[in-house]
This record gives structure tokens, sequence and C-alpha cells, in this order.
């Protein structure tokens, strides 16, 4: 089955009610953000979380390719470390009519393995994300700031970015042979330095439970299986907001949140802002540097 331009069903369906944004706005979008989103999703395990009523109702997460795809969209076979050493079929994307038809199919979010298919088991990123415990994201941007100062002094070269949720994320992109039991362990030491550095309003305590009103430096994603928005997916919220990368200083700005991007202005930015990740791919470092530095 061939994938044709913007041919979805039930293009009027309206997805973001708020918003007032139907399935056709989020395929059109998807389709003129493909460029930038694939640069960091392509060829990769996807998970979907999908809303076939819309972002006001509830959806669910889907990590398995559903037979009936289309033979046209790109599958990888991922092994789930179980015990019988079973695989799970798991979609991937390499085009914008990818994107389309997964947006014909109720998908609003779109995160990614930290590894890509022809190397699972090597991490390329480790994910660092600030989440707040409550809706003070004063406290995040003061986190990442500190975060930021911290992996200057060590020369650790990293790149952040909104959630299009409630918090900010902070990338460090890896060279080939990292593992992941490694990017862990690092991911780990860099947080208990930051939490060391700022104790009152940070947090590693994993049940929320127990977080009280500060902000959790959250590493557990670097494991293997565990996924991380992808830059550029929208989010299933009332504004259709966009996880959308930024640069550091943009974190100075009062007004400045983990929403500020939307389907109705990221287009804008993209065309108005020099790309404030264009250097990522030429940022890799390897893990054994990364390790000689935290130690």
């Amino acid at each position: 089955m061939k994938i044709k331009g913007i041919e979805i069903s039930h293009p009027d369906k309206i997805l973001f009610p708020q918003a007032e944004l139907t399935k056709k706005d989020v395929a059109d979008y998807y389709a003129k953000i493909a460029g930038n989103l694939l640069k960091f999703g392509k060829s990769r395990p996807l998970t979907f979380k999908i809303f076939p009523d819309g972002v006001n109702e509830p959806g669910f997460f889907q990590k398995n390719m559903p037979e009936y795809y289309p033979g046209a969209i790109p599958r990888l076979e991922v092994p789930t470390r179980s015990k019988d050493k079973s695989n799970i079929t798991m979609t991937a994307a390499k085009k914008a009519e990818d994107l389309v038809y997964f947006s014909g199919q109720n998908v609003i979010e779109l995160h990614a393995a930290l590894s890509t298919g022809d190397a699972l088991e090597e991490p390329e990123r480790m994910v660092f994300d600030f989440d707040p415990s409550e809706d003070d994201f004063g406290k995040v941007r003061q986190l990442v700031r500190t975060f930021k100062r911290i992996l200057d002094a060590a020369d650790i070269t990293a790149f952040v970015s909104t959630t299009g949720s409630r918090g900010l994320h902070v990338h460090v992109p890896l060279r080939p042979g990292a593992q992941f039991q490694q990017s862990k362990s690092v991911a780990k030491a860099l947080a208990q330095k930051l939490h060391g550095a700022e104790p009152e309003i940070s947090t590693l305590e994993q049940r929320k439970s127990k977080r009280g009103n500060k902000v959790f430096i959250d590493t557990l994603r670097n494991a293997y299986g565990q996924t991380f928005i992808l830059p550029y997916s929208l989010r299933a919220q009332k504004q259709a907001p966009v996880a959308t990368p930024v640069r550091w200083d943009e974190l100075d700005s009062s007004d400045f949140s983990a929403q500020s991007y939307t389907l109705a202005n990221i287009l804008q930015r993209l065309s108005q802002v020099e790309n404030p990740w264009k250097n990522y791919a030429r940022s890799r470092q390897s893990i054994d540097s990364l390790i000689s530095k935290t130690n």
C-alpha cells in the first residue's frame, strides 16, 4: 500500500477542542515539521501516545506495531530482554508520509528509543528530565541553569528543550560505542552532583509522594527500552504545545515556559530563529570521556 499525501480518514475530527485543531491540522503539522523531527527520530523504535477521541479523553501508549500498518511503514525487530529472548515489532519512520500516516491513526505524541535500529544496545544520548512536583516552572529554570554551570565546568556539551508538558529535558549527545549501563551510571553521578548543589529545590526520590514541592531530576529513562519525547513532537495538552529545542539563554526569560511553543507558533519560530541544536550531531562525546569527567 502506497501512502499518498494527506489522505487521512475523518480529517475534520477535532483532536484539540480548546485549540480547535483537527486531525488534518495535526497531519499538516507533522508533514511540515518532518525535516526537523526526523533528524532526531529517523530509524529508531517509536512509541506512540494515541488519542482516538481527542486530548480531552484518555489516551494510550502503543509500542507494538499493529499488523494492519502498510508495508511502506518501516518496522524494527526489537529484543525485549525477557527470559524467553523474544522480540517485539516496533514502528519506525523515515519520511514525512510516515508521520502523516501516524496522524491518521490519531497519534499525537511520538516518543523514541535512545538508540537507533542498527545499534539498539548503544544509546546515542543521555536524557535528563526535570519534572516539577507542582506548577512552579521557576524552580525548573533555576535547577537547569545550575545544571548548565556544572556541565560547563566539566566540559560536557549538552542541549536543552522544552517538554511541551511541565518541565525541561537536557540531552547529552553520545558517540557510538556507549553502553546503557555506562550512560545510566554517568547520568546518575551528574544528577547527584546537581542535587548536592540545589538540595532545597531538587529531589532524586522516585516516589511522587515523597518529593514534596521539589523538582525531580529523572535519569531513569537512560536504560534499555526507555524513551524520550521527540523534539518537535506535539503533546496532548489543551493548546497543542510542542517539545521544542531552545537556546540556553531562553531559560533566563521570566515568561518562558514548558509550553511556550505550540502548533500555532512553532513554524514561525523556526522561520525566524536559528536552530539552537544545529551543532548537535557534531557535539557527540565518548562515554569514556564522560566517565572520566564525572569520577
